[in-house]
């Protein structure tokens, strides 16, 4: 894909274009949105002019509400939090903007991004832009709503348990999380310490690309020769597939009978870390270090957190100090199992084995709960094994699905270089 050029013009009509949209068709862009940047457009566009290169140069860029960006506040989708207006930007964010990307405003979420349906009481909830009156996938909402009705070329998130990846998954896109300490955390508000990662979406592996390039931490990349054997795409028998709706399991075998037909030496086989691995509660890292994060809030502010977060929170409570320490050991040993047998290899997997469910049936709360626990089953995994992952749009009957790729820690170019192919067969 070539990037496009440069023009001022055209970008700052573009910007405006988009404003105007949002204003006059209220209602097709409510809630994507929890403020604009509209105060610095302006200032943003004189210093992009003035760059001589950029990688993002031209692109808009909009920026979950977890991060901070001068000149405004963090809310983290949240009322309890009461935070001073940032006076710089969080260190991903300031590289984005020195590559010459607009920064558009912050966008919508989960709140704390404490659960994969992107449900949020106080801001309200983006609708899906495909499924009619389905929830859009979180915790980064908003930002893949912004992706999917072409308001933003790029949108910046977290994902802890999937919440870049899962939300593209439900609205067609391209989600893509890379290894844990391969992207500064710093100035991003916590959800989980252990399982947090700065993660992108897009239309596209190659927007994807270009947002990580310009974020990593170079000094924390895996050399890795791209040019090496041909990876096998492993699909385990042993995990994925569990709650899986028909026609997700359809589309599914469709596209692996794609790229099988396309070269891909695609393999089904047992997976022995992933039978230890069902049996960790995984729900314990984010209840524990979440509470212990804004332990201040959970025990003065409950009135002003959403309830299904509090509930989560509440989870913190019944975990023992052994349990949780033993967790974060059992945990040392499975990513080294898990890489020693996936190598230079991929998981292939459905993103999520559901379609996304209608926001009006996720106000029952054991339904809630249930539709949030099969959303987040198969991308939590990649954050617990501090692996990459990818998740590519396959349609379908115009009904389209995620397809997810998951490597090892740190092969993050690898799984782009494959994840391009691996788009090139399942578009055609």
């Amino acid at each position: 894909m070539k990037k496009k050029e440069f023009n001022p013009e055209i970008l700052i009509d573009n910007v405006f274009s988009i404003l105007t949209k949002i204003q006059s068709n209220p209602e097709k862009f409510e809630n994507i949105f929890t403020e604009l940047f509209e105060e610095d457009f302006q200032l943003q566009l004189n210093e992009i002019n003035q760059l001589k290169n950029g990688l993002l140069k031209g692109l808009i860029i909009s920026v979950k509400d977890l991060f901070d960006v001068k000149g405004y506040k963090t809310r983290g989708g949240s009322k309890f939090l009461n935070p001073e207006i940032c006076l710089k930007d969080a260190e991903c964010i300031s590289l984005i903007r020195t590559a010459g990307g607009l920064l558009i405003g912050h966008t919508n979420m989960t709140e704390l991004a404490y659960s994969g349906l992107g449900i949020n009481p106080h801001y309200g909830t983006p609708l899906n832009p495909i499924y009619k009156g389905a929830i859009p996938g979180g915790s980064t909402s908003g930002g893949a709503v912004s992706i999917s009705l072409d308001i933003s070329d790029i949108t910046i998130g977290t994902d802890t348990g999937g919440s870049t990846r899962i939300p593209a998954a439900f609205t067609g896109i391209t989600g893509f999380k890379p290894t844990q300490d391969v992207i500064s955390r710093k100035g991003v508000l916590v959800l989980s310490s252990s399982l947090d990662s700065v993660g992108l979406m897009a239309k596209n592996v190659e927007l994807c690309r270009l947002g990580y390039e310009v974020m990593k931490i170079k000094t924390n990349i895996k050399k890795t020769n791209l040019y090496d054997k041909e990876a096998d795409l492993i699909i385990p028998t042993n995990f994925g597939f569990e709650d899986i709706e028909p026609q997700i399991k359809s589309s599914f075998d469709t596209a692996k009978q794609k790229l099988a037909e396309n070269g891909f030496n695609v393999v089904e086989i047992h997976v022995p870390a992933l039978d230890l691995y069902k049996k960790v509660p995984l729900w314990q890292f984010a209840a524990v270090e979440s509470q212990t994060e804004y332990f201040e809030a959970y025990n003065d502010k409950k009135h002003l957190m959403d309830p299904n977060i509090l509930r989560r929170m509440d989870r913190a409570n019944d975990v023992l100090a052994v349990e949780y320490n033993l967790l974060l050991n059992i945990r040392k040993k499975l990513i080294k199992e898990f890489n020693n047998f996936l190598k230079n290899n991929f998981l292939l997997l459905p993103t999520v084995t559901i379609y996304p469910p209608l926001l009006e049936d996720c106000k029952n709360e054991p339904y809630y709960d249930e539709v949030n626990l099969i959303s987040l089953r198969n991308t939590t995994l990649a954050n617990y094994m501090n692996g990459c992952s990818i998740s590519l749009p396959y349609s379908k009957d115009d009904k389209p699905i995620g397809v997810m790729l998951n490597g090892t820690t740190k092969n993050d170019e690898k799984l782009l270089s494959i994840s391009a192919k691996v788009e090139t067969v399942l578009s055609k």
